[in-house]
C-alpha cells in the first residue's frame, strides 16, 4: 500500500471514527427518544383497542340488562308467549343487533327459550351442544345472587370467540324474585374486528390462546402477558419491534373464568422511529460533507508537500529496481528530509553496485563448480528443492574401467608426472563423455565410472556405452604413443535397473546403486585387459548393431556361474 494510500486510509478511518461516535451518541440520545415516544404511542394504541373491545362488551351488557330488566320479559319466562318472541326475537331483530345468540333460562336453569345464528347466514341454527355442556357444567352464566350481578366476558367455542352478556330477569322496576337467565352472545369473528380496526383506525389481529398451532413467538408473547400483574379493570399489555418497519402491541384477553382466551395483536408502522432515523441521517450526511470538505483540503496540500515527491523518487527507485541498472541514481530537489534520503539511496545504490558485481562473479564460479560435480538436471533440482534426491530408473547402461599395472606405474615416476598422465587420461575420457551425451560419475584412482541413460533417460543408453567403450580404447592407444607408454585397460558393462541420488552434507556427489551396479564393477575385475566385457543383459541390447565375441561362462564374485561376452566392434551399416 503506498503512502498516499494509507493517508487516505488515515484520514478516512479518522473521519469515519468521528462519524461513528456521532452516530453512536446521536443514536443512543435521539432514536433512544423517538422509540420512547414510539412505544408510548403504540401503549396508548394498545389501551385504545382494549377499550373498544370492553365498549362491545358493554354495549352487549346494555342490551342484556334493557332486555332482562322487562316486564315482557319477565312474563314471557313464565308463560313462554309466541309473541314476544316473534315480535322481539326474530331472526331479523338479532341480525339488525348484531346478535348470534339469545338464551333464556328459568330459575330452575332449564333452557326456556333459545336461537343461534351461526357467523354470517341470517338464518338461525342449532344453538352449539359446546356452549350447552358448558352451561351445564359451570353455572357462572346462570347464577345470579342478587338483581346487580350481571356479567360479561367471553367464552372460547369451536365455532369462534363469543362475546357473552348474562343478565338476571327483572321487571322494569326491578321487584319481586329472579325468574331466571337472560345470556346474550355476539361473535368475535372476522366481521366484528375490520368494525373495531376501523373505528381505531389500526391493523389488528386475533388469535386463540387454545390454538395448537400459534406460532412459536406469538406463544412466548401470551405466556410474558401471563405472567404480568394488572388491575383488575385492564389487561395487560406488551410492546415488541418486529422489524425496522413495524412494531407490534399485544394484549390478552381472558374469558369469564379468568383463563387466557384470546391474543391481540396491533401492527402500527414506525413513523416515529422512521423519522428519527431521517433527522439523524441529515445530521450525519451535514456533518460527513464538512468531514470531506476537510479531508479534501488535508490532502491536498499533503500531495503538494510529501506526497507527489515521494512518489517521484519512489518512480525513480522503481525504475532503477526493474531495469537491474544500478548504474542508475535518483533525484530530489530541496533541502529537507526528502533531498536527504535521495542522497542516502543514491550512496545505497552506489555500495549495491559494487556488491552485485563481486556477488555475480562468485555466483557464476559456485554454479562452474557443481555442474561439475553434479548433472545439470540435478544440480538444478538441488538448487532448487534442499530436500533428498532419489530416482529409480528401470533401464541404465554402467561402465567401469580401470587401467591395468598403473599401480605399479605409480611407484616408478614421481608425483607430478603420475598425476599429469592420469590427468590427461581422464581428460580424453570427460571429452568423450560429454560427445556421447553420457554422466560420468566419479573416479577412484585409476577407475572411471561412467553410466547411460541417467539423470534424462533416454532410449539407446546401451549403445552410447559401447560406443564411448570403443573410443575409449582409441584413446589409451593414442595416450601409449605419445607418451610412449603401454597402458592396456580393463572395462565392464552391465545394463538393468538403478537407483540414483544424491548423498552427504559436504562434498556430495552423484552416486549409482542396484545389483546392475555391482555387476557392472564385477564385469569390469573379472575381465582381461585391452578387452570391453559385456553382461549377457547387454548383449541382448546390442548384438545386432556390434561384433561381439562369447567369452563363454565365467565364476563370478557374488553373482555364480555367468555367461559373458567381448565387445570387438560396431557392425558396418
Amino acid at each position: 500500500m503506498s503512502l498516499r494510500q494509507k493517508t487516505l486510509l488515515l484520514i478516512g478511518l479518522t473521519l469515519a471514527g468521528l462519524i461513528g461516535v456521532l452516530y453512536a451518541s446521536l443514536s443512543l440520545i435521539l432514536i433512544r427518544s423517538f422509540a420512547q415516544i414510539e412505544e408510548q404511542q403504540a401503549y396508548r394504541n394498545v389501551r385504545r383497542v382494549q377499550e373498544a373491545l370492553f365498549d362491545e362488551l358493554d354495549n352487549l351488557a346494555v342490551l342484556a340488562a334493557d332486555y332482562g330488566e322487562w316486564d315482557d320479559t319477565y312474563a314471557f319466562i313464565e308463560n313462554t308467549n309466541q309473541g314476544y318472541s316473534q315480535e322481539n326475537l326474530s331472526d331479523t331483530n338479532l341480525t339488525n343487533i348484531n346478535l348470534n345468540l339469545v338464551l333464556f333460562f328459568n330459575r330452575q336453569d332449564e333452557l326456556v327459550f333459545g336461537k343461534h345464528l351461526k357467523l354470517n347466514q341470517p338464518q338461525a341454527t342449532q344453538i352449539p351442544p359446546s356452549l350447552i355442556q358448558q352451561l351445564n357444567s359451570d353455572s357462572v352464566l346462570l347464577k345470579h345472587p342478587d338483581t346487580t350481578s350481571s356479567i360479561t366476558g367471553l367464552i372460547l367455542l369451536p365455532q369462534g370467540p363469543l362475546m357473552i352478556a348474562s343478565n338476571p330477569i327483572l321487571s322494569n322496576q326491578e321487584t319481586g324474585s329472579i325468574r331466571g337467565s337472560l345470556i346474550m352472545g355476539r361473535y368475535l369473528n372476522d366481521q366484528r374486528i375490520e368494525a373495531l380496526a376501523e373505528l381505531t383506525q389500526l391493523n389488528l389481529k386475533v388469535y386463540r390462546v387454545d390454538n395448537t398451532q400459534l406460532p412459536v413467538n406469538l406463544q412466548t408473547v401470551q405466556s410474558n402477558l401471563s405472567e404480568q400483574e394488572s388491575q383488575p379493570s385492564e389487561a395487560p399489555i406488551l410492546i415488541q419491534i418486529i422489524s425496522r418497519d413495524a412494531i407490534a402491541g399485544y394484549t390478552l384477553l381472558r374469558d369469564i373464568y379468568g383463563k387466557p382466551a384470546l391474543l391481540v395483536q396491533i401492527d402500527i408502522p414506525r413513523e416515529i422511529y422512521k423519522q428519527g432515523r431521517i433527522s439523524l441521517r441529515y445530521l450525519i450526511l451535514s456533518l460527513l460533507g464538512l468531514g470531506i470538505v476537510f479531508s479534501l483540503g488535508t490532502l491536498f496540500l499533503l500531495e503538494k508537500m510529501v506526497l507527489s515527491r515521494l512518489a517521484r523518487l519512489s518512480t525513480n527507485v522503481q525504475e532503477v529496481g526493474t531495469s537491474n541498472d544500478l548504474s542508475l541514481r535518483v533525484s530530489v530537489k530541496g533541502n529537507d528530509e526528502l533531498t536527504h534520503l535521495a542522497e542516502t539511496i543514491n550512496l545505497m545504490l552506489d555500495a549495491l553496485e559494487s556488491s552485485t558485481k563481486n556477488l555475480v562473479a562468485e555466483r557464476e564460479k559456485a554454479e562452474h563448480l557443481l555442474l561439475n560435480i553434479l548433472p545439470e538436471s540435478i544440480a538444478k533440482r538441488l538448487q532448487k528443492d534442499s530436500d533428498t534426491i532419489a530416482d529409480s530408473f528401470e533401464e541404465a547402461t554402467v561402465l567401469f574401467s580401470d587401467i591395468v599395472d598403473f599401480t605399479r606405474l605409480s611407484g616408478e615416476i614421481s608425483p607430478t608426472e603420475l598425476v599429469n598422465l592420469l590427468n590427461e587420461i581422464f581428460s580424453r575420457f570427460d571429452r568423450l563423455v560429454e560427445q556421447h551425451g553420457l554422466e560420468k560419475i566419479k573416479t577412484i584412482g585409476d577407475s572411471y565410472m561412467v553410466v547411460g541413460g541417467l539423470p534424462l533417460p533416454r532410449q539407446d543408453h546401451a549403445e552410447a556405452v559401447a560406443d564411448f567403450a570403443l573410443d575409449m580404447q582409441q584413446e589409451i592407444d593414442a595416450v601409449n604413443a605419445q607418451q610412449g607408454q603401454a597402458f592396456m585397460m580393463r572395462i565392464g558393462i552391465h545394463s538393468g535397473p538403478v537407483v540414483a541420488g544424491v548423498i552427504g552434507l559436504k562434498k556430495f556427489i552423484y552416486d549409482l546403486w542396484g545389483d546392475t551396479v555391482n555387476t557392472a564393477s564385477r564385469m569390469e575385475s573379472h575381465g582381461l585387459p585391452g578387452y570391453i566385457q559385456v553382461s549377457d543383459a547387454t548383449y541382448k541390447r546390442l548384438k545386432d548393431k556390434y561384433v561381439f565375441q562369447e567369452r563363454g561362462s565365467i565364476s563370478v564374485k557374488g553373482k555364480g556361474e555367468m555367461t559373458t561376452y567381448f565387445l570387438k566392434e560396431r557392425k558396418p551399416k
